[in-house]
Parts: C-alpha cells; sequence; structure tokens
C-alpha cells in the first residue's frame, strides 16, 4: 500500500480506489486527487484542515443547487465526511470529462481563441442568472470587509512590489463603487483554467471552490489567468454581446487589483516557492492597468 492510499484508508469508499494521483495546482491550502476507481471511473478528492468542514458542506450543497438550477456539466458531490483521525475533511466529487481548455484553445488561431473566449462569457454569463437570497448582506458592507482583511494581511508580509502604492490607492479610492451592486451566484476563479472542453462547442466547468453571492463584475477578477489575450477579449464580449456597460471597467478594476494582493497573501502563506511569479504577474497587471491611472487595460 502506498503512503497516499494509507492515509486515506479510513474513507470507507478508499477500497474501490485502484489509483490515487495529487493533483499539483492551486494556493488556496486545500489538496487534490484524481482518484480512479477499479471498475475505471474518475473521481477528484478535495482536502483540508478540519476547521474547513462547514466550507466543504456549503461547497457540495451549491454545486448541487447550481447544477439542478442550470443543468452545467461539473465535478458534483457524492461524499462529505472528516478522516485522518478527524484531522481533515474530504469531499468526493464526480470527474468532468474533456481536454483541458488552455491546451486546447493556445493552440488555435486569434479569430478561434477569440471564439472560445466568446463561448466562456456566455456560460459566465449563464451562472450568473442564479440570483442571491434577498437576506445576503448588501455588498458593499460585504466586500468591504474583504477588501480590509486583504490589505491587513499584505501590509503585515510586507511583500511590497513596484506600483503596489498605487494600487493600494486606486482601491480605497474605488470603494464607493461597491454601493447598491446587484448579487447572484458567482464561481469565484472562473478562468480558462477551469474550463474543459466536452466537445467543439461545448464547455465544463469545474472547481467551484472559492463560490460566494455577489457582484457578477467580481467573477472576472481572473480574466487575466486564462490562456491568451484573445481569450480574454472575447470572454468580456461574449458576456455583454458586444456592448459594455459603463460602469464594467472601473469595477473588474478594482476586483483585479484586489485579486493581485490576495494572490500574493496566499503565495507567501502556502506555496513561497510560487511568490516571485505571483509578484510578477502583479507588477504585469499594474502596468496593464498604467499603475490604475486607467481603467481600461492596455490588452483590451
Amino acid at each position: 500500500m502506498d503512503l497516499l492510499a494509507e492515509k486515506f484508508s479510513g474513507i470507507a469508499d478508499s477500497k474501490n480506489w485502484l489509483d490515487i494521483v495529487p493533483i499539483e495546482v492551486g494556493m488556496s491550502g486545500e489538496n487534490k486527487y484524481h482518484i480512479t476507481r477499479n471498475n475505471g471511473v474518475e473521481l477528484i478528492m478535495r482536502t483540508s484542515g478540519i476547521e474547513n468542514y462547514k466550507r466543504h458542506c456549503e461547497c457540495a450543497m451549491f454545486s448541487q443547487y447550481i447544477h439542478e438550477k442550470l443543468g452545467l456539466n461539473m465535478n458534483l458531490p457524492l461524499e462529505v465526511a472528516a478522516c485522518c483521525g478527524d484531522t481533515l475533511v474530504y469531499t468526493l466529487y464526480t470527474w468532468v470529462e474533456g481536454i483541458d481548455a488552455n491546451s486546447r484553445i493556445l493552440n488555435l488561431h486569434t479569430p478561434e481563441q477569440a471564439r472560445f473566449g466568446e463561448k466562456a462569457g456566455e456560460l459566465l454569463r449563464k451562472i450568473h442568472r442564479v440570483k442571491a437570497p434577498k437576506s445576503v448582506m448588501p455588498w458593499d458592507i460585504y466586500y468591504g470587509r474583504k477588501l480590509d482583511e486583504i490589505i491587513g494581511k499584505f501590509r503585515l508580509i510586507r511583500q511590497d512590489f513596484e506600483g503596489s502604492d498605487k494600487a493600494l490607492k486606486f482601491i480605497e479610492e474605488s470603494r464607493p463603487l461597491l454601493k447598491d451592486r446587484p448579487q447572484t451566484a458567482l464561481h469565484g476563479d472562473f478562468h480558462s483554467g477551469n474550463l474543459i472542453l466536452m466537445n467543439y462547442d461545448e464547455y465544463g466547468v469545474i472547481d467551484f471552490g472559492r463560490w460566494c453571492w455577489g457582484d457578477p463584475y467580481m467573477d472576472f477578477q481572473c480574466l487575466r489567468r486564462s490562456c491568451s489575450v484573445p481569450f480574454s477579449r472575447g470572454q468580456i464580449n461574449g458576456y455583454f454581446g458586444g456592448n459594455v456597460p459603463g460602469d464594467f471597467f472601473a469595477l473588474m478594476a478594482l476586483y483585479t487589483a484586489a485579486d493581485m494582493f490576495r494572490r500574493i497573501c496566499e503565495a507567501y502563506t502556502y506555496a513561497p516557492r510560487s511568490l516571485t511569479d505571483v509578484i510578477a504577474a502583479a507588477e504585469k497587471t499594474v502596468r496593464e492597468y498604467n499603475g490604475f491611472d486607467g481603467l481600461v487595460p492596455t490588452w483590451y
């Protein structure tokens, strides 16, 4: 028995596992595994500290809810429980069959990359049809607290970079934009790396681990982590049908700036070997926004 199989031997379903392979992606502190059962069925398992048990349950319920509402091709929850002497929580999900979108799209010509981006924008718009419950906290209060948390952590770790002061100033000046924003279901980490090509024209979407209720424009915060500029432009155009509202770019800039700092804090805590690359990406984002003196990124 290998070490992983032994570690998770207390999980009832593990007796059916032929193989378990770590998935080396992400900086959230969560671990993911690709599992193959003896009958060839594939699963994905997500694990984290037992203190995250409630969040695992919420993610599982949300995934099921979104699937029932929209019929998306996505990971569906099978089981949430504690394991490893009640030190970890795990969730087993179904596996989404298909081709990683990044590897396929990067081999296409620019117009085709843009077309796939447009399809992704249409998919995101579909997710945002699911409206938030009326009981959710007003967005300016909820996200304002998130900004306080992100900025507070960033100041503690002291990982200043070129343009960080300008970005922080822009965030503070942009807080009034959060007032009276609509709230919908959010994927939370929507970019081409979390899309699976089921066939030529159909996407599967994976990894709702950062889902929340919130301003639909926040789901564009990860846009430039997608595989190409044509794809990113296409996603915006596909989402809005080519008619981008006047308030969009200012809010996307705010959420993109905040996401830079969040990722730096996560890399510092969970993936220090990636910190240099994450800071370099943040500096590139600052340049794309001309030090956040502009609201429309240069790549658009």
